[in-house]
This record gives C-alpha cells, sequence and structure tokens, in this order.
C-alpha cells in the first residue's frame, strides 16, 4: 500500500472517531491548521511581495517576466493568505505538497528561456470533484465523507491540460456536497458534512440559514470554495465546474468572471458527475484577461471556432460594444423564488435598483438595445408537479456517478447505491440532525425509471428551452442579459448555450456583491462582452469583511 493510501486510510479512521457533537459549521473531516486536510506548509512571515486581494494571474505574470517575482514567492504568498484565513472562510480543503517543487523547476525553466504561456508559474485551484491521480497526493471527494481518501486513477484530461501550460496545481477547494446534488431539506450553498458551511469574504456576519438555500448572506455554489478562495487572494484563478447554476451563481457572489461554455467545448471526463452531458468545468478569476487565459487553456487545441487559435482576439475593449445587440430580462419577473431566497424588501430592492441602473448603461453603449425581452418564465420547466432538469439529472445521476468511480481508487465505496448506505451508516457525521436529507441520491438509486417518461422529460425541457433561441431569432439580438440572482441559468442548461458572469455592484444591506447573467450561442459573443463590460463599468472591488477573521498570530 502506498504512504498516500495508508494516510488516507488514518483520515478515514479519525472521521470515524470524530465525537459527534462536532459543530455541523466544521464538519467532520480530519483537518489541521487552518481546517485543512493533509500536507500543511511551514512557512515564514516574510514580507509581502503584492497584494494578493488585488493581484491578477497576469499582472503576476508581469512581474515573473521582468524578474521582480519567483513562482517561489508566489506560491509562498498564497499559502500564507490560506493559512491566514482559510480556518474561517473554509475555502480550500488541501494543498498540493508538490507545488513549491513544481514552482522551482517553472522558474529554472523560465530562466532558460523556456515559458509555456500565460499560465507558466502561475498558481491555479481545483474544485474538489475534479480528479488527480495519486501522485498529485490530493483526495477528489466532492466534500463526501465516504469519498476521502479517494483519487482518479489518471487525471482528469483539464488537469494535465493545465500542466501543459505551465500552470501550478496549488491544491483543492471545498463545494457544496456532491455538487449540491445531495439532498435538499435547506442544505445551505457551501456546505458539506466533510468541511462544514464555507463562508463570503464579502458578508461579516457569515451564513445566516433562515435566508435560503441561496440567501443574500450565502456564497452560492456549488463553485463555493473556488469563488470564495479567488475573492479572498488563495490565488489569483480556480476551477470550478456547472451543471446548472454552480460557476455564475458564487461568481455572482463573491464579484467575479466565469464564462460557462456551451456544451462539450470543455472535455469533462475525469470530473465527479451530476451528468456528463450537462456538466461543464469553467475559470473563476477577478478578471476577464484572466478568465480567457485560463478558458483557452481549458478547451484546449483543435476546437472549431476559436479565433486565431486562441479567445483573446473576442477581447476588443469599448470597441466591442458595437457588435453587441442586447435584449434585457425583467428583474420582476426573473429573480429567485422564496422557496429558496427569503424575501427581504430592503435587500430585493436594492438588487432591482442596480440592476435598472446596469441596464440603462448597457442601453447608452449597445449597438442595439431591446428592453425586457418575451424569454418564457424558468417556472415553465416544471413538469407533472416537478422540475423537469432536476428529475433528468436525477434520473441520470447513478449511472455517471457509478462510472466515474470505476475510475478511481482509495474510497469506502465504490457505487451510488453504496454510498448511500455508507451514508446511512455514518448517520451521526454524514446525515447530521441539522441537515439529514439525501433525497437526489435516493431518488436516483430508486428501482424502476420509466424510460419513456425520460424522454418527455426531454422533450418538455427542449420545448422550454426553445424560448431562448426563439428570443434571439425573435428580436435580432445577439446577447441576452438578466438578474443573476435568478434561474435563468436553466436556459443555458436545455439549451447548451453559453453563459457568462458580470459583477455589478454591491448593495448597502449587507455588502454582498450582486451581478447579471448574459446568454449568447458562441462563447466568442460573450468573451466580447465581458471586455466591453470590464472597461465600461465600475470596476470590482476586492472584499474586506473577512479580514476580521486572521487565525494566525501577527495577521492584519
Amino acid at each position: 500500500m502506498s504512504s498516500f493510501l495508508r494516510t488516507a486510510k488514518l483520515l478515514r479512521q479519525r472521521i470515524h472517531s470524530t465525537p459527534s457533537a462536532m459543530s455541523v459549521s466544521y464538519g467532520h473531516g480530519a483537518f489541521g491548521e487552518a481546517h485543512l486536510a493533509g500536507w500543511i506548509p511551514s512557512i515564514t512571515d516574510d514580507e509581502s511581495l503584492f497584494d494578493p486581494l488585488t493581484t491578477s494571474g497576469s499582472r503576476l505574470q508581469e512581474l515573473l517576466a521582468s524578474g521582480e517575482l519567483t513562482s517561489m514567492q508566489i506560491v509562498n504568498q498564497y499559502y500564507r493568505q490560506i493559512l491566514t484565513y482559510n480556518g474561517y472562510l473554509k475555502a480550500v480543503y488541501q494543498l498540493a505538497p508538490g507545488a513549491l517543487d513544481r514552482a522551482k523547476a517553472l522558474d529554472k525553466m523560465r530562466a532558460d528561456g523556456e515559458i509555456l504561456g500565460p499560465l507558466h508559474g502561475i498558481p491555479v485551484l481545483l474544485k474538489d470533484n475534479i480528479g488527480t491521480k495519486p501522485a498529485m497526493q490530493m483526495d477528489s471527494t466532492g466534500c463526501n465523507l465516504a469519498l476521502v481518501g479517494s483519487t482518479a486513477i489518471k487525471n482528469a484530461p483539464i488537469v494535465d491540460s493545465l500542466v501543459a501550460a505551465g500552470a501550478i496545481i496549488l491544491g483543492k477547494t471545498t463545494l457544496s456536497e456532491l455538487m449540491w446534488f445531495k439532498g435538499t431539506g435547506g442544505i445551505p450553498c457551501g456546505w458539506s458534512a466533510l468541511h462544514g458551511q464555507s463562508q463570503n469574504p464579502y458578508i461579516g456576519g457569515g451564513v445566516v440559514n433562515s435566508d435560503g438555500t441561496v440567501g443574500h448572506s450565502s456564497p452560492g455554489g456549488s463553485s463555493s470554495g473556488s469563488s470564495i478562495a479567488v475573492a479572498a487572494g488563495f490565488a489569483p484563478m480556480a476551477i470550478g465546474t456547472e451543471t446548472e447554476g454552480s460557476l455564475v451563481s458564487p461568481a455572482t457572489r463573491q464579484s467575479l468572471y466565469t464564462i460557462k461554455a456551451s456544451l462539450g467545448v470543455i472535455p469533462n471526463e475525469g470530473i465527479i458527475p451530476i451528468n456528463r452531458h450537462l456538466d461543464v468545468p469553467g475559470p473563476l478569476c477577478t478578471t476577464v484577461k484572466d478568465t480567457v487565459d485560463l478558458f483557452t487553456v481549458l478547451v484546449g487545441n483543435g476546437k472549431s471556432g476559436v479565433p486565431s487559435g486562441t479567445y483573446t482576439d473576442a477581447m476588443k475593449g469599448e470597441a466591442g460594444w458595437g457588435e453587441l445587440r442586447i435584449g434585457t430580462l425583467d428583474p420582476d419577473k426573473f429573480r429567485y423564488d422564496e422557496s429558496i431566497q427569503t424575501r427581504i424588501p430592503e435587500a430585493v430592492e436594492q438588487i432591482k435598483d442596480v440592476t435598472l441602473r446596469g441596464y440603462k448603461r448597457l442601453e447608452a453603449l449597445a449597438a442595439e438595445y431591446h428592453h425586457y425581452v418575451d424569454l418564457r418564465p424558468a417556472s415553465d420547466f416544471e413538469y407533472e408537479g416537478s422540475n423537469a432538469i432536476f428529475d433528468l439529472l436525477v434520473a441520470e445521476f447513478e449511472s455517471d456517478f457509478d462510472a466515474y468511480m470505476r475510475g478511481t481508487q482509495g474510497a469506502a465505496v465504490s457505487s451510488l447505491k453504496e454510498l448511500a448506505q455508507w451514508n446511512k451508516d455514518h448517520a451521526d457525521k454524514a446525515l447530521p440532525p441539522e441537515y439529514p436529507n439525501q433525497m437526489y441520491i435516493e431518488r436516483s438509486i430508486a428501482p424502476n425509471k420509466d424510460p419513456s417518461r425520460l424522454e418527455r422529460l426531454r422533450a418538455h425541457i427542449a420545448e422550454v428551452g426553445r424560448s431562448l433561441l426563439d428570443t434571439f431569432d425573435n428580436h435580432g439580438i445577439n446577447v441576452i442579459i438578466g438578474p443573476a440572482d435568478s434561474e435563468i441559468s436553466k436556459f443555458s442548461a436545455a439549451t447548451g448555450c453559453p453563459l457568462c458572469s458580470l459583477p455589478l455592484g454591491y448593495i448597502g444591506f449587507n455588502g454582498r456583491p450582486i451581478g447579471l447573467m448574459a446568454m449568447a450561442r458562441s462563447e466568442v459573443t460573450l468573451i466580447t462582452l465581458m471586455s466591453a463590460f470590464e472597461t465600461s463599468f465600475r470596476p470590482r472591488k476586492p472584499p474586506s469583511a473577512f479580514l476580521s477573521k486572521a487565525v494566525r498570530p501577527g495577521s492584519s
């Protein structure tokens, strides 16, 4: 047995012996300093060489090129930030033990004149549903207790692409347990039985469960940890995944840029799935340039529709507005339902006000502007009393999950049925009284799925989704924009059209960021929009509310 697998076995034993009285906020994983599992770096409190909250990956690349920084210095600075604040934010699950050695090797390559691209020597964090091989010495858990110690037999293709591009895999981030596809019952975004509750760095008081699953204190999800980590300066960029909403929701809550690609553009093999046909990995960054650089690497070579081999040509700044024909959605009709976001009038009115001012600015800038285009409401995805997209995901979850597990080693379970039973056998930790629900798992493993109903679900989803394409055509527009605090991401899932986030502002209610979501028929159009937006709207502000939560002596 390898030393890594022996360590994983010990971690599972520690999980099983953890007192059941442990707070649901901290989870039942075997954590050390700064709420990190596994290896923890030894660092010195050296002087800060750059501001991790405001320094982008592209700026770090400039400092590396000029010789003002080395990749080893960059990694150590991010280690200090993580060790200082992760104990409160719970954004990072594990750090990669080989990151410093990788940084040293990349520094030598740079000194020898060999540069692999814009990510050369830049740290990147991975959402912990992205498979990594045992040599990387990190779990791939989906933040599920039964998967502690599990690793993929080989890297997910996107991990190999990142390594080939010169990126430094810094570690794995936390997420809403099983990509928020474990169960309902008020389980908040950013929570898992493994790591507890992740926190939004913009919100001083932490998550308030009474304001809903995606309430105004929420970090969003399921790519919660990746988004929190980038906003809090744990890395300049991170990878998340989305089936429906899991990139754009946390990107909005942490005032970040992301782009969810059209289905099939970025490979999703080697990732713990909800649905292999709909899951899409994507970038989470503070700037459009970083987003596009990372997106380009994730897409890889040989994809059609990529301008000049990369997407950078689509970044046209203010000049891009001349190519954009925009339709906006009514914020009174497109907003979260009260069942998942408690209606707080003060917050709702502030969000609407900022959204409408954003629309007014779009109207002045775009080549064409159409106010309140006629997209069908997201509630139309309901079919026979439940959400058709979720019903389809539930029906196919088991087979896709089991297929993923056949490419892993070291887990306590090998199938979704076994995972459901493991959770029951360890219910005091895996199904705590506060969040005892695993409804999506239970429904997925239930026998006698009706194939004819699955076909009816697909047909209904396609019919409602067609409304998006009709809206583009009927108004002669190439972008549809609506409030990020809504379920319009369902139309992206239904049609495969790409989706992006646009950080718009912050509300006085609690300081939380708000934003817009945009859909188009191509990634190129969205990148042109993002680039134009970034140059014409107020710049995003880094968070400050979490800075009082430092846990290392001498930290500010």
